[in-house]
């Protein structure tokens, strides 16, 4: 069952494109579609939820009164249509279900036909369940056609069996690296240091990844470029984000066929350089920009968005002489603010610590003020790193300093030197800067 909001939250997401494709679908069906084409349309206008409102305009399109009936069909109705819309977002799925179609009605010929025309596209998207699926209804074909070669299909599917456990075993090496810097995102001990080199003593060293294999050389790239800036070694890290900045020059079909991961992509590199101090930035910058506006996806465009504004800021943060002139601190508040919704608050909270973090560099002491204490309130998240939780309330002291807010600067430091002591916290910066905050600061 819909909840109370699910039919304004989907119809709030629809583009003026997509909207005036279902108004015209909707008004080419006849009057039996008219109800849902004006509760589409007074839904749309709507700033915020009003049932009352609906409920008066149903009443007079509509002798029905079952609302919440009609508001079921009108969600799966816009949702049917909006597939109908973006069908080539989907033709890999279509295409498949149409081969076994045919298959399942014998039009052999019909069958070698379309896999002929689809399998170099299916390949190309590296979506490798799909790729042994079509390999699969083509080995059917060798029972009907002489001259199919059966045992170069078994190599196929063989060979792209194989790419598909390589990229597995690389994505189940990230979610298990991921678990270890969720909690601790610098190699603090040695315990976490074996940990870590555990996932690379293994067989990634052992791949053979072919070059024109986005997806495995993108996660064999990240790996390591996750571990070491987990290392605080940026230098090498700043090489593995340029591998993968080159694997996008290399193949131009790919920001189009994978444009999620080439935001992934674009992020890690402004920060490797930004933070290594690299002249590529401005060139991943420009490109990040141009992606984006390219993205028809309305998630990924988002999420684009998000590391794009982060990514700026932990560039100004770096470069503080240019936070004063910078626009682009204002610039990301409103559209956090705007969009914090479509987030989750591990997310929010990343974003609001540098953000919190480039007003207090612009003596801003208030704002930063703000934006910490309303982190802590609203966004508490049990899933805080140590370094985030850690770092976060070193910013937050400093804050309280400016702002002459002692006994809170007491509180909060009392509360880190807690912190500390449970979570074995044994880097000597972090513990120098607990003493020089409780004993000299406070004074």
């Amino acid at each position: 069952m819909l909840s109370k909001n699910s039919l304004f939250e989907l119809i709030k997401t629809l583009d003026i494109h997509e909207k005036r494709y279902l108004m015209s679908r909707g008004k080419r069906a006849g009057s039996e579609n008219s109800a849902y084409t004006e509760m589409l349309d007074v839904i749309y206008k709507m700033d915020e939820y009003d049932e009352n409102e609906l409920r008066k305009l149903f009443a007079s399109v509509s002798k029905s009164g079952k609302l919440d009936v009609k508001k079921h069909f009108l969600y799966y109705w816009i949702l049917n249509n909006l597939n109908e819309y973006h069908s080539t977002n989907y033709q890999s799925q279509k295409d498949l279900q149409n081969i076994q179609l045919l298959l399942d009605r014998s039009l052999i010929g019909h069958v070698q036909q379309l896999i002929s025309k689809v399998k170099k596209e299916i390949i190309k998207s590296e979506n490798y369940l799909a790729i042994i699926s079509l390999l699969e209804k083509e080995l059917i074909l060798h029972k009907y056609k002489n001259e199919f070669d059966s045992l170069n299909t078994i190599r196929e599917i063989e060979f792209y069996s194989n790419q598909y456990r390589d990229l597995k075993y690389l994505e189940f090496l990230k979610l298990s690296f991921r678990k270890i810097i969720d909690y601790s995102v610098f190699a603090r001990n040695e315990e976490v240091e074996n940990e870590i080199n555990s996932l690379f003593n293994g067989k990634i060293n052992k791949l053979k990844i072919a070059p024109d294999a986005f997806l495995l050389n993108f996660n064999y790239n990240l790996l390591f470029y996750w571990k070491f800036g987990s290392e605080n070694k940026w230098s090498n890290a700043y090489k593995y984000a340029l591998k993968n900045y080159k694997l996008l020059d290399q193949q131009s079909e790919i920001i189009k066929q994978f444009p999620e991961h080439t935001i992934h992509v674009l992020y890690n590199l402004l920060n490797a350089s930004s933070i290594n101090g690299r002249g590529i930035y401005p060139q991943a910058l420009k490109k990040m920009k141009v992606v984006i506006n390219s993205i028809q996806n309305k998630r990924v465009r988002a999420d684009g968005l998000f590391y794009l504004y982060l990514s700026k800021l932990i560039y100004l943060n770096q470069n503080k002489t240019k936070l004063t002139k910078s626009k682009l601190v204002d610039d990301a508040g409103y559209f956090i603010e705007k969009n914090k919704t479509n987030f989750s608050n591990i997310r929010l909270n990343n974003f609001y610590f540098d953000l919190a973090k480039s007003h207090f560099y612009r003596g801003e002491y208030k704002k930063a003020f703000s934006i910490l204490n309303e982190m802590y309130q609203n966004y508490y998240s049990k899933d805080y790193t140590t370094d985030f939780n850690l770092h976060a309330r070193f910013l937050f002291c400093f804050i309280c300093f400016e702002l002459g807010e002692k006994e809170l600067l007491k509180s909060t430091a009392l509360s880190i030197a807690d912190f500390m002591k449970r979570n074995r916290i044994v880097f000597k910066f972090e513990k120098k800067m607990i003493r020089f905050i409780r004993y000299d600061l406070t004074d």
